[in-house]
């Protein structure tokens, strides 16, 4: 038996005792293998949740969970840059290297929005050459992205191939169900202006025909300066923006300026599913988004 065989018959042999190991960067990116993988898969996401995912330290932890993973899955389009790679090189693992059989870059999957043109430096902030990378939040995107992960299960554990991909045909289904669910609650705010603190809701205004007005960021990833913040202001005024998005990190004192000399009020929401609280599901953390924008009827501008 050549090396290469060798390789392939340990890895299989050593899954028929066990479950397919995944470490995924997101709890975004987790459940999804988790709803592909089912009791086949043993699924760890590095983060929570309740993190800012472009901005983390290469914890040691982080580094021993990649190193005894079969498949590592992160989000891509630049999202982790600062700190995937380098846990992915101290980890040693190489099966999960960029271009190994574990290696998934879930956004590499799906069609990308927000890609900028022109000269790309990090004189204009955050900015993601690739696109937008706050896929997650849109149903219809997480259909794209099933598509290439249930093909890297499948090539790490071919034993099990018609098992994922029948649980790729039931979560197909379940995200076209979450995404009718949550359109119904959001009919009534169809076409209605929204703001966002940083573009990381701008998939789900798409998604549920929510029209956007814009970030209040001028730089992303960089706090606005108090010129920014009264000109979009006035625009977010002019224009009766019914709310902005914000996640619970965004600055607060921006976010309470914005609010005050607008009078659009900002809808602080999470990001991301997070375990330990009550939207610790893909549909959960949906239908909560939906629920707070619905809950805003009595305040907002008519």
């Amino acid at each position: 038996m050549n090396s290469k065989l060798l390789v392939l018959f340990l890895l299989f042999s050593g899954m028929c005792h066990g479950k397919v190991r995944v470490v995924t960067t997101t709890t975004d990116i987790a459940w999804l293998l988790s709803e592909l993988g089912g009791n086949q898969v043993q699924v760890d996401s590095l983060l929570n949740g309740s993190e800012d995912p472009h901005f983390i330290d290469a914890m040691p932890h982080f580094i021993s969970k990649v190193s005894r993973a079969d498949i590592f899955c992160q989000v891509g389009l630049e999202l982790e840059l600062g700190w995937a790679p380098k846990i992915l090189k101290k980890s040693g693992n190489q099966s999960v290297q960029p271009g190994g059989a574990g290696f998934c870059d879930v956004g590499s999957f799906i069609e990308a929005i927000d890609i900028p043109k022109g000269k790309i430096d990090r004189s204009g902030g955050d900015v993601h050459a690739s696109g937008n990378p706050h896929f997650h939040l849109s149903p219809s995107k997480m259909i794209q992205a099933s598509n290439g992960v249930v093909k890297v299960l499948t090539k790490i554990d071919p034993p099990h191939k018609s098992f994922y991909l029948k649980n790729h045909v039931a979560l197909k289904q379940k995200l076209n169900q979450i995404k009718e669910e949550v359109s119904s609650i959001l009919k009534p705010f169809k076409k209605k202006k929204f703001m966002e603190y940083h573009k990381e809701f701008s998939y789900f205004m798409k998604e549920y025909g929510l029209e956007n007005e814009g970030s209040i960021e001028s730089v992303p990833g960089v706090p606005p300066s108090a010129g920014r913040i009264a000109r979009v202001a006035i625009q977010a005024g002019k224009s009766e923006t019914y709310a902005a998005f914000a996640t619970p990190l965004a600055p607060k004192g921006v976010l309470r300026k914005f609010t005050e000399s607008s009078g659009v009020p900002t809808l602080l929401v999470p990001l991301s599913i997070m375990s330990d609280e009550k939207y610790h599901n893909y549909r959960l953390h949906q239908l909560h988004i939906a629920r707070k924008i619905s809950a805003l009827a009595n305040y907002a501008k008519k």
